[in-house]
């Protein structure tokens, strides 16, 4: 089979679905619009039953307003009856207006001299329910015994003294909606009619006469539903769709047959234009098949040619351009093959050369890491030879300790600085951010730095402005921080080191300028990248691990901001800007009265398995004032607990037999556990591990080391 018989099969195949897919939306095109036209006239039933709606509501009121008359409170009949002889004639649409006492007996007729009427009411049903209710009723078409016409009963009950006296009847034309569905102006051969709870007639257009039955269909219709569709004939035989409703004040339902015919007519005259386009669309379809065939057909033949010629070993040029894409893509596959090996061969060694140098920064940094941890251990390791032979009060001991005190602050800071930027790349940071004035935040922050001496080598310029921002109180503390501690890094003693803060445009702008080594131009983006430092000697006298500014980076970038820096070049000094989204201030608020921060000596108990951090809690604890005992374990623990009732019970997490929450949970139950303060100290920081320890009943979480300052304000916080 020649290939442009496989198209035309093609074209075949591929037409048959969108064919019968289009045949069922003919189908479904059909329906809709038959479904219009019912939902059209759906609508206009709704519509013409509110207006008969409207017609009965406004004789409801009147009667209303004449069962309130004042005659009938007075008894005074006769001024009553002349009052209902007018309402009577403002309304051409009531044949009659009557008073009837309780047992059916009419009292009086408009159509009567006063006090000559004593016959009894008509269509009784109505007339018993309103008594029984105290509520409007409107009636069933019904005959008048006295003429024998046709009439609805509008029942209105005349409460006096909380009962019903009197019941008001107003007697409605049939006719009188006749106009209202004449206003219609349905099309030559439509039906609309009205017809009352039993199934007769009340109004109709074509006309019948009131009180004619309704077609069995249509009254089984609607027993069955209160509004829908009947399918079926009308009184005159011929075949309709008809849109009922039921009016929920009158019981009434309102009718608008539309000849059948009519309604599908439309709908077979889009089908057949559908099916029309269907066989345009085949007959198209088929004759670009044969066409494209042929276009096909000639390159794919040259194509051939070509490739026994090139199977022969014989010169091959293929045609440069040709009608199909595919073909040229072909001509021009061995010399992208080709290509894309070299380009293969080129990733292969880039990526050979990446993991060189992922691995050379491995053993850098494991290198760096044991540099840095092991010189503050070293100068740990000679401070404690030096407290184990020194008396305390001696120069030599004071200055142990105080090497004790930075080298372990230091320490921790490398530490800390590995966590976070594991916890901020794992995206296990949560910011808990408040509105604050950075300026207030930087300005603290520096105040701690001169007090601690850490400023004492280098002079400090501060242009501090008001900048107010939405972020997380500590890890801005903690940006600026590693901001300054890069800076007295890199800065020469003696040096200038500026600080400014202010506003530009929506951005709460910080500007750290040192003096000290400056940057090389390409380098200043990949100071921010992970382990990346300036160059070093080896004695590696500035320290860190090169993850202060890449924490800085991720954490501004959390919040919304951004961070550059700039340079001079080599010994011009550097400038780093961090840009975070400013916010307006908060409206002033009354200041609060401060409070005393005295620490009162506490009876604390502290659980501990480790013994060197449990005997350092007790002395820092002790310096304090505060009365302190010791547990190596959660049951020990407890059961000093029982004896001693702390005020307060430092805990920790991983004890070596109850946990540290189960610790909690067990004092917080026993007698007197709700006034013990709970301290959860521990080396377990993340935000779920905090969360589990304040569900444990804890009041506070403090993660390992333990500042001194930090755990005496947080113990005088729970004072």
């Amino acid at each position: 089979m020649r290939l442009r018989s496989h198209l035309l099969l093609l074209s075949i195949a591929t037409a048959a679905p969108v064919m019968i897919l289009a045949a069922v939306v003919a189908l479904l095109v059909v329906r809709q619009d038959r479904d219009n036209v019912r939902n059209a006239a759906g609508d206009r039933v709704i519509a013409v039953m509110s207006a008969i709606d409207a017609e009965l509501r406004g004789s409801l009121a009147t009667l209303r307003a004449l069962a309130a008359s004042s005659h009938l409170e007075t008894g005074n009949l006769a001024a009553f009856h002349a009052e209902a002889r007018r309402v009577v004639r403002a309304h051409p649409d009531w044949l009659d207006f009557t008073l009837a006492a309780l047992d059916g007996r009419r009292i009086m007729s408009t159509t009567q001299a006063p006090g000559r009427d004593g016959s009894n009411v008509v269509n009784r049903e109505s007339f018993d329910e309103a008594v029984a209710t105290g509520r409007p009723v409107i009636g069933s078409l019904a005959q008048e015994l006295d003429r024998g016409d046709w009439a609805i009963p509008l029942r209105m009950p005349v409460i006096q003294d909380g009962r019903v006296k009197y019941v008001l009847t107003a007697v409605l034309r049939p006719d009188a909606f006749v106009d209202l569905l004449r206003a219609q102006r349905l099309p030559d051969g439509w039906v609309v009619g009205i017809t009352d709870g039993n199934g007769r007639l009340i109004a109709r257009l074509p006309p019948l006469a009131p009180g004619s039955e309704a077609v069995a269909g249509w009254r089984e219709a609607v027993k069955r539903s209160p509004q829908g569709l009947y399918r079926g004939v009308t009184l005159e035989g011929q075949a309709a769709y008809t849109p009922y409703v039921t009016s929920t004040l009158s019981g009434w339902v309102l009718g608008i047959a539309m000849p059948a015919a009519a309604v599908d007519a439309a709908a077979w005259r889009s089908l057949w234009l559908v099916i029309l386009m269907m066989v345009l669309a085949a007959g198209i379809a088929v004759g670009l098949a044969v066409l494209i065939g042929r276009r096909i057909a000639a390159p794919i033949a040259g194509l051939a040619e070509a490739a026994d010629a090139a199977g022969r070993g014989e010169p091959v040029v293929f045609p440069a351009r040709t009608p199909i894409a595919e073909i040229d893509s072909l001509a021009a596959a061995l010399e992208r093959a080709a290509l894309a090996m070299r380009e293969k061969q080129e990733l292969a060694e880039r990526e050979k050369r990446a993991l060189q140098a992922a691995d050379r920064a491995k053993d850098e940094f494991l290198a760096m890491l044991s540099h840095e941890l092991r010189n503050p251990l070293a100068a740990l390791t000679a401070a404690a030879h030096v407290l184990k032979l020194a008396p305390p009060t001696e120069p030599a001991a004071i200055k142990a300790r105080a090497v004790v005190e930075r080298q372990t602050k230091h320490m921790a800071r490398l530490v800390g600085d590995l966590l976070d930027i594991s916890r901020v790349a794992m995206g296990k940071v949560a910011l808990q951010r408040e509105r604050f004035n950075l300026r207030e935040g930087v300005g603290n922050l520096l105040n701690v730095w001169r007090a601690s001496g850490r400023l004492e080598r280098h002079k400090v310029v501060m242009d501090l402005k008001p900048a107010w921002v939405d972020a997380d109180r500590a890890r801005i503390e903690q940006v600026v921080s590693n901001l300054l501690d890069n800076a007295v890094k890199f800065t020469p003693a003696g040096k200038t080191i500026s600080v400014a803060l202010g506003l530009e445009d929506e951005w709460a702008v910080l500007r750290v300028s040192d003096q000290g080594e400056g940057l090389e131009p390409e380098s200043a983006e990949r100071m921010f990248d992970l382990f990346v430092q300036g160059e070093r000697g080896l004695d590696r006298a500035a320290g860190g691990l090169g993850v202060g500014l890449a924490l800085v980076k991720r954490l501004t970038e959390m919040h919304g901001g951004s961070v550059s820096a700039a340079s001079g070049g080599h010994g011009r000094g550097a400038t780093f800007t961090v840009k975070l989204p400013a916010v307006a201030p908060p409206a002033p608020a009354r200041p609060e009265p401060e409070g005393d921060a005295r620490v009162v000596p506490r009876r604390v108990l502290i659980v501990e398995d480790n013994d060197d951090a449990r005997a350092m809690l007790h002395e820092v604890l002790a310096f304090s004032g505060h009365d302190v005992r010791e547990a190596r374990d959660g049951a020990t623990g407890l059961a000093l607990a029982a004896q001693a009732r702390p005020d307060i019970a430092l805990i920790d997490i991983g004890l070596p037999d109850l946990d540290g929450y189960e610790v909690a949970r067990r004092l917080r139950a026993a007698p007197g556990g709700r006034g013990i303060g709970l301290i959860a100290i521990t080396g377990y920081g993340q935000a779920e591990d905090q969360r589990r320890a304040y569900d444990a009943g804890f009041d506070a979480h403090l993660t390992k080391p333990v500042a001194p300052e930090r755990l005496r304000q947080v113990i005088a916080g729970l004072q």
